[in-house]
Formats: C-alpha cells, sequence, structure tokens
C-alpha cells in the first residue's frame, strides 16, 4: 500500500496531525523534497514520534519504480512538500498504482497553489502554472513565456515557479524578471502589468516575503521563491496590491 503524505508549506511539522497514526503503521517512510527548500529540522523530532527511521529522496527515485516495488510488498509513506496532488510525478504514480492494483492513501496539506491568496488576488483567477528553470549554457527555453502570455490575455493571473537545487543554485526572483522582460521585448510585446508583479519567497514560514518586483529585497530573496504575474485586477484586488510595497 502506498501513501502519499503532504507534508505542507513549508515546516516538516505543518504535515496533518492525522498523518501521525498512517505513519506509525507504515513499514517505512520516504521523504521527498527535490524541488523543495522546506526546514527538515523536524526530521528527527517526527522520527522519535513515529518511532521509525525517514529517509530523504530525489527525483530520480520518484520517477523510478522502487516506489511501486516497495509499495506492492508493504506499506509505504511518502512525504511530499506542499501537497501531494500538486506535482504531475505524482498523478503518473497513483495511475500505476491504479493499473497494478497497488492500493493507495492520499492526505491532503496546505500548498502554494492557496497561499498565493495571500498576496490579495483572488485564487479563482489564476490561469495555468508555469515555471522558470535554471538556465544553463547551451539551454535557454522561452515556452514558460508562451503560458503567462495565454493567462494574461484571458485576463488571468500567473503563479510562476523558480526552479532551487540549493540554498546556492536556483533562479533568482530578479532574475528571473530580467529573462522575461527580455523575452517580451524580443517579441515586441508590452503585455506584463510589471508595476504589480509580485516575488514571494519562502511562503508559509515564519520568514516568508512578499514584494513588489521593484523592490531593492527582491536582489536577497532566499528560495524557493516564485513570481506573480498579475492579470486583470479588481477593485479588490488592487487596493490589495497597493498595500505591498
Amino acid at each position: 500500500m502506498l501513501y502519499l503524505i503532504g507534508t505542507g508549506l513549508y515546516y516538516l511539522n505543518d504535515l496533518p496531525l492525522r498523518a501521525i497514526n498512517e505513519l506509525k503503521e507504515c513499514d517505512e517512510i520516504l521523504l521527498e523534497r527535490y524541488t523543495n527548500l522546506n526546514d527538515i529540522s523536524f526530521l528527527e523530532e517526527l522520527e522519535k514520534e513515529v518511532g521509525k527511521k525517514i529517509e530523504v529522496i530525489r527525483r530520480e527515485v520518484m520517477e523510478s519504480d522502487a516506489i511501486l516495488k516497495k509499495a506492492s510488498k508493504e506499506k509505504l509513506a511518502v512525504l511530499i512538500p506542499g501537497d501531494p496532488l500538486a506535482a504531475t510525478t505524482h498523478f503518473s504514480l497513483i495511475q500505476e498504482c491504479k493499473n497494478l492494483e497497488i492500493k493507495i492513501k492520499i492526505l491532503h496539506s496546505s500548498s502554494i497553489f492557496t497561499a498565493v491568496g495571500e498576496t490579495g488576488l483572488s485564487m479563482y483567477k489564476f490561469g495555468g502554472t508555469t515555471s522558470i528553470p535554471i538556465y544553463s549554457e547551451n539551454f535557454h527555453p522561452e515556452s514558460f513565456f508562451e503560458i503567462i502570455q495565454k493567462n494574461i490575455e484571458c485576463g488571468y493571473h500567473s503563479l510562476v515557479l523558480l526552479e532551487v537545487k540549493n540554498k546556492e543554485e536556483f533562479v533568482e526572483p530578479y532574475k528571473a524578471i530580467q529573462i522575461l522582460k527580455e523575452i517580451e521585448r524580443k517579441k515586441d510585446l508590452k503585455i506584463v502589468d510589471w508595476e504589480n508583479v509580485i516575488a514571494i519567497s519562502k511562503i508559509g514560514s515564519d520568514c516568508q516575503k512578499i514584494v513588489k518586483a521593484s523592490n531593492i529585497e527582491i536582489k536577497n530573496l532566499e528560495p524557493p521563491c516564485s513570481l506573480i504575474i498579475p492579470g486583470k485586477l479588481n477593485e479588490n484586488e488592487k487596493e490589495a496590491l497597493g498595500v505591498i510595497n
């Protein structure tokens, strides 16, 4: 049997309380954190609480057949930052479990997809989510801009996730904005409301930051980070963005 359990936005002890009893019944517990730098300082405390060792795994394990093999023989729990169904990798895993008749149980938790409401922008007005990857010498994709453009044309807001590998290697918000501005210039477009673009850092933590792209603090934001590109704003949203520096 496979348990997919969301740990919440940032701290490991944000996970649902009901998860504790489920974890105590599991034979093995894994923690996936390949796209998130959530605080794992409570990992040792959680291990004591459930009486089991928790292994931290990376993307390669989740995308291999190792999870399915384990879940077919034992009660396996995978702890996932945010909500377990926020990533497409997990949809594929669920479908494979169903095909193999492996029982699966999902425990939902808080996610950035709902936390964006703290900006004052309506969650119902967000369009497709996209992400900006870490650029390298021969890797400069621009397809994410197409999603932003489509959202803006429909009046929708865009949540733009910024890739992070570790505290030193991640897409900094101000660099992501430079990339977006350059793509907009190359396409000869003027569609982004730059005055109201928002940068988010460590949302859900005690040290979260929500700032305008024009704020000098944007150069000091720590991962995980995201951008919000606003679409058409109603009066309530304009008022909410007006108090963000």
